[in-house]
């Protein structure tokens, strides 16, 4: 009701009288007590407009007559009166992209009413936007409804829209299904499968979709597309001993190709890799969707570090290709004229509208991977691999990947945590407090999350993902959290502000019960939770944001199934610990458990047995300080190891690893078997870890490894006048 109030608000404020109306109206249906909306009422009133009943369900049955009365007192009424459901989902997708989440929710909700639930993406769409503010409804009443609603829609298309061949192993799509790939990984739906198929839809789809005319017709694809690779000319390149690649004659030339080459956290955490790649193996080449990031955003915000400029000193060519960003035909003509080996992608199916929508449907590399942004399967066929390791993926899941699985020793994430001058490394005794507060100053229990007239707490609990991540599951575990621990604190990130409210309202309905003799609801100790759960503003700069998990935080309570990833790389080099559910299939829900594991803290927490086991962790660690601190030291210790590093956050062996992984379906390639599983075994060699005079040997700024190299001259024509370089 609370989303309905604002647009009415909003209305009221306007001028919009007939409009405010009907969104009051809405309000009071759903909860008839709301002050906000009682006081507004009121103003109406006086204001000469009355209700007259009616809420945003009765507009689906206006058809627009001009002779309507609230017509004509009102010409911006018609934004919603006699609007189509697919007119209110051009409207919605506006308030979404001004992140207008609660306007975007209500009018993405009218839509999916007024069409009868028969215009899916609107009906999804509105689950997501309301997800976005945690607007979960009556003690997350309305979260369930939503997850049934996603279960039932997914379903629903599955049967309408899949088709598979005869053999049960091939598949086809006639359409997207209506949510996007990336919606589903916040959402607690059990069946897995579920995930893998929204993907499929997508992946089947992309091309298509980038060659629909303003007409609606879909022009063909040029004739010698998608692209046709012949393994027996790469064997002429590379020679006749496939299976070494010590005795290839060629260079490997891999390429990257994403929206986000600035400051984006893929960049934050995988930037070093180019660093440390083996010039005498590898020719590394960089296809750039996304504009650079400002001078004045660089010298301020980043004071100073550009992570694009680092990539391009550390790599051997890099593609400025931002005007292919809407010609996916050109850029894949660009690409395989360069003869690129193996294309990997960084955007997955995040930055919709920046990222190379279809690139990969047309082959333009004879191996294509995903690796490390979107963290599930592609669903694509003309995805070969990727990247991960047997704890977020295991064996026995491989059915919920449509490519074939590349795992890695130590993590698959890569994170370039250690390695970065500009990230401070953890100490072990908290520094002075500082008043006011400075990244690097304080500890916990001192800083109070910033709310200094707060009681110290005993122990300080922290999520830093959005809000998106959560769910009434997870938030009711923290509420029990809170309960049996004496004097704790939660702190979260206020991601977006319009969710707070929201938040604090679930915390408060879900402390309470509702009289299963009369129905009425009974006040708990919401008051009193809530003010001990306090919200951070967002931090633009990422070395102040990551600092404030030591500042902060004494133990990091992870998400599920959406897991926090940057978030979570950022809390365990601040030396907290985070407590995770182990009790999922997602590849999103497995990330931090395979960190556990690898840092050495699995019995410790991980909670394989689900929800209790989860919260019975974090309460045992809030009640036994001894134990906390020396979970916390020897995780600090994992961070500041040296000769060699740990590791976990050993980026030249995660380099070494993944290039061995990439050596290996090159081979299979080139031994014309088609791609399967493979496991990167560390040789004795990489296992003794990196060595100080390595780092020093491969500066961020490029280093004497990167003199005397240049790419290789075995460019092909470009088969488009349009697709030089910039």
């Amino acid at each position: 009701a609370d989303g309905f109030v604002f647009v009415a608000q909003e209305s009221a404020g306007r001028a919009q009288y007939p409009m405010a109306k009907v969104y009051l109206n809405q309000a009071l249906s759903m909860d008839p007590s709301n002050p906000v909306a009682l006081l507004l009422k009121q103003q109406l009133d006086e204001l000469g407009f009355p209700l007259e009943g009616g809420g945003i369900d009765s507009l689906a049955g206006n058809d627009g007559d001009d002779d309507d009365e609230d017509d004509d007192d009102d010409d911006e009424n018609r934004l919603f009166i006699g609007k189509s459901p697919a007119d209110l989902y051009e409207i919605a997708s506006t308030h979404f992209a001004n992140r207008e989440y609660e306007q975007c929710a209500d009018v993405f909700e009218i839509s999916c009413i007024r069409s009868n639930h028969q215009l899916s993406p609107s009906c999804a769409n509105a689950v997501y936007c309301r997800n976005m503010v945690i607007d979960w409804g009556f003690n997350g009443t309305q979260f369930e409804s939503d997850m049934r609603r996603m279960e039932r829609i997914a379903t629903m298309e599955i049967a309408q829209f899949r088709e598979t061949s005869a053999d049960g192993v091939g598949f086809s799509w006639k359409r997207a299904m209506s949510t996007h790939p990336h919606m589903m990984l916040s959402y607690p739906i059990r069946n897995a499968a579920l995930k893998r198929y929204v993907a499929e839809s997508a992946a089947f789809t992309e091309d298509m979709s980038q060659r629909i005319t303003n007409q609606g017709t879909i022009d063909p694809l040029p004739s010698d597309l998608p692209f046709q690779h012949d393994f027996a000319d790469y064997i002429k390149e590379f020679g006749s001993s496939t299976t070494d690649p010590k005795s290839w004659k060629s260079k490997l030339r891999i390429g990257f190709v994403a929206s986000g080459f600035n400051s984006k956290a893929v960049l934050y955490l995988s930037h070093d890799m180019f660093r440390f790649f083996e010039t005498s193996k590898f020719e590394v080449h960089i296809f750039s969707l996304g504009a650079p990031d400002s001078p004045l955003f660089i010298k301020h915000g980043m004071r100073g570090v550009d992570w694009r400029e680092r990539v391009k000193q550390n790599v051997d060519v890099f593609h400025d290709v931002q005007k292919y960003k809407n010609n996916h035909i050109d850029l894949a003509r660009y690409i395989q004229s360069h003869n690129i080996h193996i294309l990997l992608e960084w955007d997955g199916y995040a930055r919709q509208g920046d990222r190379a929508q279809g690139l990969f449907a047309l082959r333009p590399a004879p191996i294509q991977i995903w690796h490390q942004e979107y963290l599930g399967t592609s669903g694509a066929t003309f995805v070969d691999y990727l990247f991960t390791d047997k704890v977020t993926s295991p064996e026995k899941l491989q059915h919920l990947y449509v490519e074939k699985l590349i795992y890695l020793p130590n993590h698959f994430f890569s994170k370039g945590h250690a390695v970065q001058h500009e990230v401070v490394p953890p100490s072990l005794a908290y520094p002075l407090h500082a008043t006011p507060y400075k990244p690097g100053s304080g500890s916990p229990q001192s800083n109070k999350c910033l709310q200094p007239n707060a009681d110290e707490p005993s122990i300080v609990y922290c999520n830093y993902n959005k809000f998106l991540k959560s769910n009434p599951e997870t938030v009711r575990s923290w509420i029990r959290i809170l309960r049996e621990v004496p004097g704790s604190m939660l702190c979260l990130l206020e991601n977006p502000p319009q969710g707070v409210a929201y938040y604090r309202k679930f915390i408060h309905e879900a402390a309470g019960s509702v009289d299963s003799s009369d129905g009425t609801f009974v006040h708990g100790d919401g008051d009193e939770l809530n003010r001990r759960i306090h919200f951070l503003p967002w931090q633009k700069n990422p070395f102040d944001h990551q600092q404030r998990n030591q500042d902060f935080c004494n133990v990091m309570l992870d998400s599920w199934p959406y897991n926090g990833h940057t978030t979570a790389q950022d809390s365990l080099y601040g030396g907290v610990p985070i407590v995770t559910r182990s009790d999922g299939d997602d590849m999103s829900s497995r990330v931090t458990t395979s960190a556990n594991v690898v840092l050495g803290f699995e019995q410790q927490l991980n909670a394989y047995m689900g929800t209790t086991d989860y919260e019975d962790i974090a309460i045992r660690l809030g009640l036994n300080p001894t134990e906390l601190n020396q979970i916390r030291t020897r995780l600090i210790h994992t961070a500041l190891q040296r000769n060699p590093m740990h590791p976990y956050w050993d980026v030249p062996r995660y380099v070494t690893n993944f290039s061995r992984g990439l050596e290996l379906v090159w081979t299979r390639y080139l031994q014309g078997k088609a791609p399967d599983h493979v496991t990167v075994e560390e040789s004795d060699e990489t296992q003794q870890g990196t060595y100080d005079h390595i780092l020093e040997e491969h500066p961020p700024e490029g280093g004497k490894h990167r003199q005397n190299t240049k790419p290789s001259s075995r460019a092909k024509p470009v088969a488009s006048s349009s697709s030089e370089e910039l």
